[in-house]
């Protein structure tokens, strides 16, 4: 599939020209230069079955004093990028007129020997070829003068990708990846996610920095592994609404929100120097309410000073904090040394599974039937006695049951819990949560059974 990579100088307009060719809002965006740190790639497509990649590269600095601390990282992922492109989008702002740095950027990609088309933005209709005039001195053939936030000329730029990409006999990406296990890493921020990431995946594939807030975006990475395909997301480091006072932040926790939103299983990273924090149950609260599954990783646990009881005071530690993550298995690891990173996989694999898992009616009827014989329901309002009929489940992912009742009310949160532990104990169902669906025997009446925190 080919590939279309975007470069330029920070806040050029690269992300915005990015969410036009995906068709979709996935970057972030804002008038702060270096909101893109890691590259960003999406599948799109040109309307008539023919698809390409598409990469958002950070902005690329040169000079003594780059004002990103991350400009050295940004440069060798932009580079990674560019050396992987069929065609290179030189995005450059008209109303700045040629920079050092876009001298600098163009000299990288001439050595290169790229594919390069010069797109100048934040021009209007009117402007468009007078603006074009003094950006041949990069020494590029083609240009195009557009502007990516109204759209103007955008279609300049898509013909010359459409001249790029043949007719499609491909397997698309959403095909592809129609069956990979969907894996989001989330934690606050600097618990060691992105380092987490590029351990999975092996190799430096997103910006590992001391500095809290480094990714902002949420990244993609497909993964194939032993004969299973992964589809998995590192996202930005979720502070608590109070914390979060920068508009660059915010938008940061609204895409990790919607990649949790995206995902089957959730990796909660935890950082074991600091143990476990409100923030991190304020974090594993977004998974929870979205009902996802979940693996609880503890990591840094080689620069833990351990003593023999550490690790189960700990894990009993957590198990306090996050009751209502009770089903997440717990793992103890270092991304940073491998140590341990591989259980993980084996842990998605059975999770993601779980998630995804059907039963027959028989079977369920027969977990609730001596469930019910164990520990009777307590009353209803009014001091009616609860009676269930059957059980059946009603969707995956998570699964979910119905439960046919005499009774249309919530069953209390305690025999909630005692049900969601008896069907989990019989069906297996570790890492994942199971909701509960409440049927009233006349008129169906629905109440959605959602196993809350505490």
């Amino acid at each position: 599939m080919k590939h279309v990579v975007i470069v330029g100088r920070p806040n050029v307009g690269k992300s915005t020209l990015f969410n036009r060719l995906a068709g979709r809002r996935r970057a972030l965006t804002h008038d702060l230069p270096g909101m893109t740190r890691d590259r960003l790639t999406l599948e799109a497509g040109l309307g008539d079955g023919r698809r390409f990649r598409v990469t958002d590269t950070g902005g690329l600095e040169f000079g003594d004093n780059p004002m990103s601390e991350f400009a050295t990282e940004i440069r060798e992922q932009a580079e990674a990028a560019i050396a992987d492109g069929d065609l290179v989008l030189f995005v450059v702002d008209g109303p700045d007129g040629v920079l050092a740095e876009d001298r600098d950027i163009a000299k990288t990609l001439r050595q290169a020997s790229r594919n390069v088309l010069v797109v100048v933005n934040k021009i209007d209709r009117s402007a468009g070829e007078a603006a074009i005039n003094e950006f041949h001195e990069l020494g590029f053939e083609r240009l195009v003068a557009i502007s990516a936030e109204h759209g103007t000329n955008v279609d300049q730029v898509i013909d010359v990708v459409s001249a790029l990409v043949p007719p499609s006999s491909e397997t698309t990406e959403a095909e592809v990846l129609s069956d990979a296990i969907r894996v989001a890493i989330i934690g606050r921020p600097n618990v060691g996610k992105s380092s987490l990431l590029n351990r999975m995946m092996g190799k430096e594939r997103v910006v590992v920095s001391e500095i809290s807030g480094t990714t902002r975006d949420a990244i993609d990475e497909r993964l194939e592994r032993e004969g299973k395909s992964y589809l998995i997301i590192d996202t930005a480091g979720i502070r608590r609404k109070g914390k979060t006072t920068d508009e660059a932040e915010k938008l940061a926790v609204i895409s990790a929100r919607k990649a949790i939103e995206r995902a089957e299983v959730v990796i909660l990273v935890i950082d074991g120097l600091e143990g476990v924090t409100a923030q991190d149950a304020h974090v594993a609260g977004y998974a929870e309410e979205a009902g996802r599954a979940a693996i609880i990783v503890v990591n840094k646990w080689d620069a833990v000073e351990r003593t023999e009881t550490l690790t189960k005071e700990f894990e009993s530690a957590v198990r306090r904090r996050l009751k209502f993550l009770d089903y997440a298995p717990l793992e103890f690891i270092s991304a940073k040394q491998g140590r341990r990173v591989e259980k993980i996989f084996p842990r998605i694999d059975a999770i993601a599974q779980n998630y995804r898992a059907r039963f027959r009616t028989a079977r369920l009827n027969e977990i609730l039937e001596k469930s019910v014989v164990a520990h009777h329901p307590p009353t209803a309002k009014g001091g009616k006695q609860r009676r269930f009929y059957y059980a059946t489940q009603l969707k995956s992912a998570p699964p979910t049951f119905g439960l046919f009742s005499n009774v249309a009310e919530p069953i209390h949160f305690s025999y909630r819990r005692y049900l969601e532990n008896k069907f989990r104990e019989a069906l297996g169902l570790e890492g994942t949560p199971i909701h509960f669906v409440i049927r009233g025997r006349k008129g169906m009446k629905d109440t959605a059974g959602h196993h809350g925190r505490g």
